[in-house]
C-alpha cells in the first residue's frame, strides 16, 4: 500500500551562484582559445551532484512535484500540498502521517503556503484564509520545536524536499542519459534524512542514528539535463523506518522530485484574499475563552493549537467552559476525570446554544504549561463539521 505527499512548487532566484577562474599566459603572448568546460560534468566526479543543484539553483525557478511514498507489506516558493493515505491504513498510521487534532482525528489531508526570508503563508484547503507566521512568529509544541519552520528549506524556499539532501550527496557512478544529459548513482548523507520530515513525525522515524548508521547513506538516484540541472531524483529512506510504533507496519520509504520548466514559473508574490496574523489568531486550546470557536488547523501539526475564528462562519470547535481540574494517577485516569467534569459541566450548567445531545470532549492542559500563575485546566467543548456550523 502507498500513501502520496504530492507537492508542486516553485524556486526563486538562487542566492549561491558559480564563479569562472580565468587561467594565467604569458606576456605579451596571444591568448590561445580555451575549450569551454562544462560547469557539472567536467568536474570532478564526486562535486557533480553538488554542482548540478548550483546550476539548478541558477535558472531562477522551476515547477516540481514531489512524491513520499510510504509502502506497507499489509496493504519566495510556492506549494500545494496533499497527503493520500490510502484507507486500509489504522487510525494510528493516518494520525502520525497527518498530525492530531482536538477531535481526535487526523489532521488536514491538504494545504497550500508560501514562503519568502521575512514569513511564511500557510492555509488549509478547509479554511477561508491564510495564516501569516512572521518570523518573530514562535509558538512552542512542548518540545520545543517549530513545524512552521519546517517549512522553509535551505537550498530552495520549500522545505521538506529532496533538494535538502541532494547538496551533500556524492555521486559514485555516472552514466549517459538521453538528450545528451547524465544519471548519477549517488550517496545522500545519513543525517540529511532527519531534516526532511515534520519534527512531531520524527519521533516515529530514525531507527539508526548510532555511528555506523550516520557512515553509510541514503541510495540516491539524480538525473541531470544537458545543461547540468537536476531533473529527476529519488532516494531510498526506508532504513529511517522503526520496527515499532505506529509505522511498525511500514516497510519502505522512498521520496521521488520531478524538476520542470526551469526559469519559466514564478511563485506568487503574495497571498490573495483573506490574511490573519498568527500572532493574532494561533492559540493554545487552553486560552480559548469560553463561548469561543476554534479551525484545528494552523499548520503547525500540533493538537494543542488552535485558530480563533467567529462563530458566525464555519468552525470546528465551540468551547462552552474551562473548569479547575487536578491530575489523576495515571493519563488514562486523568483523562476519565475530565471526561466527566465536563460531562456534568453540559448536564448543569451548559449554554442556551449547547444541543441537547452533543459529544462533548474534554482538554485537560496541566499547570505547568499554562504560565505562571497558571491552574492544572480541562476545556470542555463540542465539534462539529465544516459547514453545519
Amino acid at each position: 500500500m502507498i500513501s502520496r505527499l504530492a507537492r508542486t512548487a516553485a524556486l526563486p532566484l538562487a542566492l549561491l551562484l558559480l564563479t569562472a577562474c580565468d587561467g594565467g599566459g604569458e606576456k605579451d603572448a596571444q591568448p590561445k582559445a580555451e575549450p569551454t568546460r562544462h560547469p557539472v560534468f567536467d568536474q570532478p566526479l564526486d562535486r557533480q551532484v553538488f554542482l548540478a543543484l548550483r546550476e539548478t539553483q541558477k535558472a531562477g525557478s522551476a515547477s516540481f512535484t514531489q512524491t513520499v511514498s510510504f509502502g506497507s507489506a499489509k496493504g519566495a516558493g510556492e506549494a500545494g500540498v496533499k497527503w493520500q493515505v490510502p484507507e486500509k491504513y489504522s487510525a494510528e498510521v493516518r494520525k502520525t502521517l497527518l498530525g492530531t487534532t482536538p477531535g481526535r482525528a487526523p489532521g488536514t489531508a491538504s494545504t497550500g503556503f508560501l514562503v519568502d526570508r521575512q514569513r511564511i503563508h500557510y492555509r488549509a484547503a478547509s479554511s477561508g484564509y491564510w495564516l501569516r507566521y512572521d518570523a518573530a512568529d514562535t509558538l512552542a509544541t512542548g518540545d520545543g520545536t517549530d513545524p512552521i519552520g519546517h517549512l522553509r528549506g535551505s537550498e530552495s524556499p520549500v522545505g521538506g524536499t529532496l533538494l535538502e539532501g541532494v547538496g551533500g550527496a556524492d555521486a559514485k557512478a555516472r552514466q549517459d542519459g538521453p538528450a545528451e544529459g547524465r544519471t548519477y548513482r549517488a550517496e545522500m548523507p545519513f543525517s540529511t534524512g532527519w531534516t526532511m520530515f515534520p519534527a512531531d513525525l520524527r519521533k516515529e522515524l530514525a531507527a539508526e542514528m548510532g555511528t555506523n548508521a550516520l557512515q553509510a547513506g541514503f541510495p540516491l538516484t539524480v538525473s541531470v539535463d544537458r545543461e547540468g540541472r537536476i531533473t529527476h531524483g529519488r532516494a531510498d529512506l526506508s532504513r529511517l523506518l522503526r520496527k515499532s510504533g505506529a509505522l511498525a507496519d511500514v516497510t519502505s520509504l522512498t521520496m521521488d522530485l520531478t524538476l520542470t520548466g526551469f526559469g519559466a514559473s514564478k511563485p506568487a508574490a503574495a497571498p490573495t484574499g483573506n490574511v490573519r496574523k498568527a500572532a493574532d489568531a494561533v492559540l493554545p486550546m487552553r486560552d480559548v475563552k469560553s463561548g469561543g470557536c476554534v479551525d484545528f488547523d494552523s499548520g503547525r501539526r500540533a493538537a494543542h493549537v488552535v485558530v480563533d475564528v467567529p462563530c458566525s462562519g464555519p468552525y470546528d470547535a465551540r468551547v462552552f467552559t474551562q473548569i479547575p481540574l487536578r491530575p489523576g494517577a495515571t493519563p488514562a485516569e486523568t483523562q476519565e476525570r475530565a471526561d466527566i467534569a465536563c460531562a456534568v459541566a453540559r448536564d448543569m450548567a451548559g449554554p442556551a446554544w449547547l444541543p441537547k445531545s452533543p459529544e462533548i470532549w474534554a482538554w485537560w492542559t496541566p499547570a505547568r504549561v499554562s504560565g505562571p500563575g497558571g491552574k492544572d485546566l480541562v476545556t470542555c467543548y463540542l465539534t462539529t463539521k465544516r459547514g453545519d456550523s
